[in-house]
């Protein structure tokens, strides 16, 4: 069956978000709910103060060590202890700083782990609508971001921004009761204009940066896609043109990056600029007060560590600053990929399908897609447990959208679909879903091994179980006669099968999960005549006892259904068994027609 769904809407892309939400995603993942780590943390911001505090202290010990060399006896013992003093300040300071690294790296690697958690249950439960409209490759471009923007915001902010900041903190209070009070606030002037231009700059240079990561994950989706296409590229002759496509792609992200690294230069250098005219101000007036006898050499020496001190990471903070906020860009995209709702969630009053013996009542169903308008019109039917129903008729007459509605990708927008008397939209989707079993038309595979593919049926069955419905869907003997047999990997989406062979692996699969409800969207459209026979006889036998819906393009696999529904143009215009159909010389007995016709040619 090849009924073409057109592409359901695509909305329109979220402008920028505020900061907020991606702050509180960066909180969310971190695991302060865990003791253990809620302990971590709060040592390692402990050590953080503690080290800062050190760094602060000690070029006042350093000072004091010169002041007393000034004197009459240099090698009296004050100046030499105060030199010991300094240097064990110093290592303590260092050692501080380095044990943050052993309680910081769990805390790090926890909260990348429940972020990766988080973003990939989230995305598992979004609705079959988004995933057909969004490309896979971009959507894992923007969770590798945010994993690595989570990564460089949390070590940016708790290992360099914040210990930096308290630094500057003590050391402002010490230059200002030690020494004269203008050496502070032109330490606070310095890193007032300093900061406003840095905060001015950045929010210009983040709009550069979130243009250049939106386009490059665009850019990702399309070599994504093209790998995945491998085997139509390689068809069409087309491997200059998708390489084209994807340059342009490149270029654009190239034009964004550079523009951006470009207003990053300018920012770093008006940065400097500032930084220097701050440090010859504070020098220049502290020479003046040497002058007029108010300070020591060893206060010199003191503004001097200290300038030396800050003047550094100051330079470096811009550098920092500029990668959180590509880090926030970067956790932003993630962040409105998180706050996208979920079409179908379950009711507040949902409850779990019971056990039963798998009876299916639709009645007055209706459904439109948002673009093409409404898609199926006042279907109803029933089916008792173990029935056959089939769907029929030409393409584009809905029958693939009702056996999506079956398994609730989507809910009617009238009408009712009862499993076991229970309306659907009233059960948990996971206890519903355990229920039914689908076997699609084009089944995709995990890039693991036959045996893999076939248990993730039921991921707790044995090996024996494995096999015993690949004895029914008829590939045992293929997988058997395989060199790793069971183990044999089977590639990306299953591309080392034949398409015959992955509908096996899937019917097996479906067989393996023992459901009450078996949907088969063309379920053997991909094998031959010989070997679709033999599968027919399986599915008579293994799916005997579950109520079958059956999507069928070839007649000649539904000639048995208890119940045959020809559809056109999403409605049901005819019903009943095969041969109450050929009788009535309708719509199923024109195709069948045309069908034995065709088969007769060949």
């Amino acid at each position: 069956m090849t009924e073409t769904k057109p592409p359901a809407r695509n909305p329109a892309r979220p402008r920028p978000e505020r900061s907020w939400p991606t702050m509180a995603l960066v909180f969310a993942a971190l695991p302060m709910a865990e003791p253990a780590f809620r302990r971590r943390f709060v040592f390692t911001l402990a050590l953080m103060t503690v080290a800062a505090l050190l760094n602060a202290l000690v070029p006042n010990l350093f000072a004091a060590a010169v002041d007393a060399f000034s004197g009459v006896n240099p090698w009296a013992l004050t100046p030499v202890a105060i030199l010991l003093a300094y240097v064990a300040g110093h290592w303590l300071a260092k050692m501080f700083n380095e044990s943050r690294w052993m309680l910081y790296g769990p805390i790090e690697q926890r909260a990348q782990r429940r972020l990766a958690l988080r973003a990939s249950e989230h995305l598992l439960r979004l609705s079959l609508e988004f995933h057909q409209t969004r490309n896979t490759g971009e959507i894992s471009r923007i969770m590798d971001n945010g994993l690595r923007g989570l990564r460089e915001f949390l070590f940016n902010a708790f290992f360099l921004i914040l210990p930096f900041s308290a630094e500057i903190f003590f050391v402002a209070v010490i230059m200002f009761t030690r020494l004269d009070p203008v050496f502070c606030l032109l330490l606070v002037a310095t890193l007032g204009v300093y900061t406003v231009t840095l905060l001015i700059g950045s929010e210009h240079l983040r709009r550069h940066q979130r243009q250049a990561v939106t386009r490059g994950a665009i850019a990702h989706g399309e070599a994504i896609d093209a790998l995945i296409n491998y085997e139509t590229v390689k068809h069409f002759g087309n491997e200059a043109f998708v390489a084209s496509r994807y340059d342009g792609s490149l270029a654009e992200v190239e034009q964004l990056t550079v523009k951006a690294h470009t207003h990053r230069s300018l920012l770093g250098f008006a940065l400097m600029t500032i930084v220097a005219c701050g440090m010859a101000s504070i020098l220049l007036t502290a020479g003046g007060r040497i002058e007029a006898g108010t300070m020591t050499i060893g206060d010199l020496v003191l503004v001097n560590a200290y300038l030396l001190q800050l003047v550094r990471p100051l330079e470096r903070l811009g550098n920092l600053y500029r990668t959180i906020k590509q880090a926030l860009v970067e956790l932003e995209q993630l962040a409105r990929l998180l706050a996208r709702q979920a079409d179908l969630v379950d009711r507040p009053d949902a409850r779990t399908l019971p056990p039963g013996p798998g009876a299916i009542a639709v009645e007055g169903l209706e459904f439109s897609y948002s673009d093409i308008g409404r898609a199926v019109h006042d279907l109803s039917f029933t089916a008792k447990p173990g029935q056959k129903i089939a769907l029929v008729g030409p393409s584009g007459a809905g029958k693939s959208t009702i056996a999506k509605l079956l398994f609730r990708f989507y809910d009617p927008d009238a009408g009712t679909i009862r499993l076991d008397g229970h309306d659907i939209r009233g059960l948990t989707l996971e206890s519903f879903r355990d229920a039914v079993a689908v076997v699609p038309q084009d089944p995709v595979l995990f890039n693991d091994t036959i045996g893999y593919n076939i248990a993730f049926g039921r991921p707790d069955a044995n090996q024996a179980e494995i096999e015993a419905v690949a004895q029914l869907a008829q590939i045992h003997e293929f997988i058997s006669g395989l060199p790793d047999g069971y183990a044999t990997r089977v590639g990306e989406r299953g591309l080392k099968l034949s398409g015959g062979e992955k509908q096996r692996v899937a019917i097996a699969r479906a067989f393996l999960k023992r459901a009450r409800l078996l949907v088969l969207d063309e379920a053997t459209s991909a094998l031959d005549s010989t070997t679709e026979k033999g599968v027919q006889d399986c599915l008579r036998q293994g799916a005997s006892h579950v109520t079958t819906i059956v999507v069928a393009h070839r007649l000649s696999t539904i000639v048995d259904a208890d119940l045959i529904l020809v559809l056109d143009e999403g409605r049901v215009v005819e019903r009943g068994t095969h041969a109450e159909l050929v009788s009535a010389q309708g719509l199923y007995a024109e195709l069948w027609q045309r069908q034995a016709q065709q088969t007769d040619k060949l």
